[in-house]
């Protein structure tokens, strides 16, 4: 079910784990023509070492093949897990390119959105486009109703999806990353709650906003931080969206979704 793409980094790993184990091996050979006698008047020690090295070398072989078995076994699993991720980063800088007035993403074809996405790394275009927004007071409203939206929704993505990819290296690295984006979003739109609080706010967004940890340090932010914020969030948002989707697809190809979809048909 795996692509060849993810068993070829389990084929890398383990060849490390090999090689690694030779070079232990080799090193102890050697060091006896170097301290042979050593050795030899301390055989309780050699012993331990020799032991040692043994289950250090046995340890991480079989830490690869069980990765490696939970890999295949949750493939499906990791892959919808990733999906979800994907459409919440795709959904924060999608949203934050139209807030910017930068472009829109009419489809979610892949022309389109990478067009949108081109769109989303020009970091000058962003940058210019954010300062044109932080100017207007009324922008700048919007800017923070729509940050307390996607804060909250990656937040509940992220809680559902969480016990799936913590455990597995791969993912957990990629979760991270989408957990930066949305710590990003809420800290950004707790500064600007509280710095600049809107006049329709409901008493329970305003206990949020006064419980947050980012409101006790807005008052150290300035404008630059938080043009700087936007610029991060619509960048690291993009890149999360392909770098994740690629993951997802190194898990379980379209072309197996392709050939299980007939093989079912038929039966």
């Amino acid at each position: 079910m795996a692509s060849d793409g993810t068993d070829r980094r389990g084929e890398r790993r383990a060849a490390a784990v090999g090689a690694a184990g030779v070079a232990l091996i080799a090193a102890a050979a050697a060091s006896d023509f170097v301290i042979g006698s050593f050795w030899a008047k301390h055989a309780m020690l050699t012993s331990l070492v020799a032991s040692l090295t043994i289950v250090v070398i046995s340890v991480a072989v079989l830490n690869e093949l069980i990765e490696r078995r939970d890999r295949r076994r949750w493939s499906l699993l990791a892959q919808s897990a990733l999906f979800g991720l994907v459409q919440s980063a795709r959904l924060v800088w999608t949203t934050t390119v139209e807030v910017l007035r930068l472009t829109e993403v009419h489809s979610g074809a892949s022309e389109s959105l990478l067009e949108g996405a081109q769109v989303a790394l020009d970091r000058q275009r962003v940058s210019v486009a954010t300062r044109e927004l932080l100017a207007d007071p009324e922008r700048r409203q919007l800017l923070q109703r729509m940050l307390e939206r996607l804060s909250g929704h990656a937040s509940e993505v992220i809680s559902n999806w969480a016990t799936v990819l913590v455990g597995a290296a791969p993912y957990a690295a990629v979760l991270e990353r989408h957990v930066e984006l949305q710590g990003r979003l809420e800290w950004l739109s707790s500064v600007l709650a509280h710095r600049e609080p809107a006049p329709d706010r409901g008493a329970v967004s305003r206990r949020m906003t006064l419980t947050s940890i980012a409101t006790e340090q807005a008052d150290q932010f300035d404008e630059d931080w938080i043009h700087d914020m936007v610029v991060s969030i619509t960048t690291l948002a993009t890149r999360l969206d392909y770098d994740s989707r690629e993951l997802a697809f190194s898990l379980v190809s379209v072309d197996w979704w392709s050939e299980r979809t007939h093989a079912l048909a038929e039966t």
